[in-house]
């Protein structure tokens, strides 16, 4: 009987014990969590990720040179940079995660940008397939695999936009439509990507039927230490390069005559304010029948490039160069309007063109307050994974500061001479830039930044001659103001 009311004041005490003591708090089916906000179902078959970003900018331009001849003032002749305040950016995007092994992203754009008759378009819309860490297949269109900034999200990278290097000589057009296989070896200790793409810029099916060969690569030479396990910017120190070959051919003869640009003409070159150094669409004096010459520079055999890239965090302070070689072949198409007539005429290829040339920069970053840590890395935008979901953490803040110097000299040589001078895009392009950037983040959400550039152009070329006359150095004040998801 005894023993028989032992067990019983035993199992209702551990009864009672059991009730008093705390639930484990189950993990959350939609909510924030590790940078990202989601939505999922309890088994995680089914993951998705709204993102999104908002950027407003202002541009002011300290010095605007002298007023070109015969031009009013703010007028539509006058081609000096107008102080102004716009949306650069507005996308709306997700990503997500369809049974632990398939990614995608889907994104358009909605904003303007400085160009001229700018429309929303496509952004990153691809499929990942993800079975193992060291070989992934991804396709669609996405940052091309060149450069380490190119691969760096517009949200994160430290300046408001793109260096030159990049951004110009790189990868102008910043995304391309292809597929690449690309992954990591264990422990981190190197990635890779080498793809096969158009080759012929965003939302473009191919123009020609050659397609462009691009590869990235770096090696992280402290990551398999065990340090690095506590110290995660080890894992972040790397060296490594990029490549990008193509063949091209009959671009420039495939699109309708135009007093503009055409479809396939070789990218512009602007500072980052958008003051324009190059441009492959230009006058280019007039015939024997004193009828107005619009010349046009596609790219025309082959396209080599090939880049360098170092990556030194060190905590709190850090260290970031690339260099990139570009040798372009080009053929010159010429528009000409006969007098009195809106006809347009396009001449036959010229070809034997060639840009030839390399952009550099280095840039020292520290953070005041705060820190990388709870920022995407640099160079990898790799798709969003989470094996666990948690409760959202107290929001993080930090401010930085970052000097940057680009260098870039390229020339275009092998273009026939006009009528009465030589061709006006012949000759070298040398552009010194020096940045100053203050960037204040209110989690990796919210980011307030300010950039200050000075700009100093030169060359012997005659359509930089042309703008030198106007304004040799320039200096660019410019905000954003930006939200991201």
């Amino acid at each position: 009987m005894k023993i028989t009311a032992l067990l019983f004041v035993t199992l209702i005490s551990s009864s009672l014990r059991a009730q008093t003591q705390p639930s484990p708090i189950p993990e959350p089916l939609a909510g924030y969590s590790n940078g990202a906000f989601f939505l999922r179902d309890p088994h995680n078959w089914f993951v998705l990720f709204p993102k999104g970003r908002l950027q407003v900018d202002w541009y002011n331009f300290l010095n605007r040179g002298n007023l070109p001849a015969g031009a009013d003032a703010n007028g539509s002749k006058d081609t000096r940079p107008k102080d102004t305040l716009f949306v650069r950016r507005a996308r709306v995007e997700v990503q997500g995660t369809f049974m632990g092994h398939f990614d995608f992203a889907i994104g358009g754009e909605f904003g303007s940008t400085p160009a001229t008759g700018a429309y929303g378009t496509l952004t990153d819309c691809y499929v990942n397939i993800d079975y193992l860490p060291y070989l992934q297949l991804q396709a669609g269109q996405f940052d091309a695999p060149f450069t380490m900034e190119n691969r760096t999200s517009d949200k994160f990278f430290d300046f408001m936009e793109r260096s030159i290097a990049v951004r110009d000589l790189g990868v102008p057009s910043n995304k391309e439509d292809g597929a690449m296989l690309w992954g990591w070896l264990p422990r981190r200790i190197a990635y890779y990507s080498w793809g096969v793409f158009n080759g012929d810029g965003q939302s473009f099916k191919n123009q020609d039927n050659n397609p462009a060969v691009l590869g990235r690569a770096f090696i992280a030479p402290v990551a398999w230490m065990k340090r690095a396990e506590d110290h995660p910017w080890m894992k972040l120190m790397w060296i490594g390069g990029s490549i990008w070959w193509q063949r091209n051919t009959n671009l420039g003869g495939a699109s309708a005559p135009s007093t503009g640009a055409a479809q396939n003409d070789i990218a512009s070159m602007t500072t980052q304010g958008g003051l324009g150094f190059f441009n492959a669409s230009y006058g280019n004096g007039t015939d024997m029948n004193n009828n107005g010459i619009r010349s046009h520079l596609a790219p025309d055999g082959d396209t080599l490039k090939w880049a360098l890239e170092l990556n030194v965090p060190i905590k709190k302070l850090g260290l970031r160069w690339e260099f990139v070689d570009s040798s372009i072949s080009l053929a010159q198409y010429n528009d000409t309007t006969n007098l009195g007539s809106a006809s347009l005429k396009r001449s036959a290829p010229i070809h034997g063109g060639k840009l030839e040339g390399y952009s550099t920069y280095v840039e020292l970053y520290g953070w005041i307050l705060g820190d990388v840590s709870f920022l995407e890395t640099p160079g990898l935008e790799t798709p969003p994974k989470m094996k666990k979901f948690t409760w959202a953490q107290e929001p993080k803040w930090g401010l930085m500061l970052a000097l940057k110097y680009e260098y870039t000299h390229f020339s275009v040589s092998g273009l026939p001479m006009g009528m009465t001078a030589a061709d006006p895009a012949v000759g070298s392009y040398i552009v010194h830039t020096f940045e100053l950037g203050l960037n204040a983040w209110g989690t990796k959400h919210v980011r307030l930044t300010a950039n200050y550039l000075f700009n100093y152009l030169d060359g012997d070329a005659g359509n930089i001659k042309s703008n030198l006359f106007h304004q040799k150095y320039e200096h660019e004040l410019l905000f954003r103001l930006g939200v991201a998801i």
